[in-house]
């Protein structure tokens, strides 16, 4: 899982270095902050989608590692549903080896699946997490109430649909939504800290 947790963290990294682009060019070369607040806005959408590819990673490599036998299988990973020729293809596998079959198998059945809404983090989790109460133990070792977690996480979803599926326009006004580098800098944080702190519970 530790591959996983690194390609999270150059995910991030690219992003802080969006945040020290935008810095330089307001504070530097004299940029009006709205004429470039886009690169605030990629941060949102980058940061998100380096979380959910985590939640991916992680998710994939805990259940080849039950189906090799070297994690406790969940119940949600028993009933993990394949086809006959997906089963067929594993059970038969030689080269290349079954748990490769497998992993291919997650990787198709999860492909179109978005871990970034807190109901589909849990359900994803669960294939590999035998935590009954996932958010209330995240939000303990983030210093934080569930609830509070939860709302945050939710909300810097709808602003990245509202970037990526509306143009950040507001649709009773049709004007582009402003927003601050210090709300930016904060969703990114949160997005870091969150995808830690599971990384640390599920590993």
């Amino acid at each position: 899982m530790l591959r996983a947790k690194q390609i999270f963290d150059t995910g991030i990294n690219r992003v802080r270095n969006i945040d020290s682009l935008f810095v330089h060019l307001t504070t530097q070369l004299g940029f009006n902050p709205t004429d470039v607040s886009d690169l605030l806005r990629s941060e949102i959408v980058y940061s998100l989608s380096s979380f959910d590819r985590l939640i991916h990673d992680l998710v994939k490599v805990g259940m080849v590692d039950s189906f090799k036998g070297n994690r406790t299988p969940t119940n949600a990973y028993k009933n993990f549903s394949i086809s006959l020729n997906q089963f067929d293809a594993i059970n038969g596998a030689s080269v290349p080896p079954a748990e490769f079959v497998f992993e291919q198998t997650i990787t198709s059945s999860h492909k179109h699946l978005s871990f970034q809404d807190p109901d589909k983090v849990v359900e994803a989790l669960s294939l590999i997490w035998h935590e009954n109460h996932k958010w209330q133990k995240i939000a303990a070792e983030m210093g934080m109430n569930q609830n509070d977690l939860k709302t945050e996480l939710k909300n810097i979803v709808i602003r990245r649909n509202q970037i990526v599926h509306e143009g950040d326009f507001d649709l009773f006004t049709g004007n582009i939504q402003p927003i601050l580098q210090s709300d930016a800098n904060q969703s990114v944080e949160f997005i870091y800290n969150l995808g830690n702190t599971i990384y640390d519970l599920v590993k």
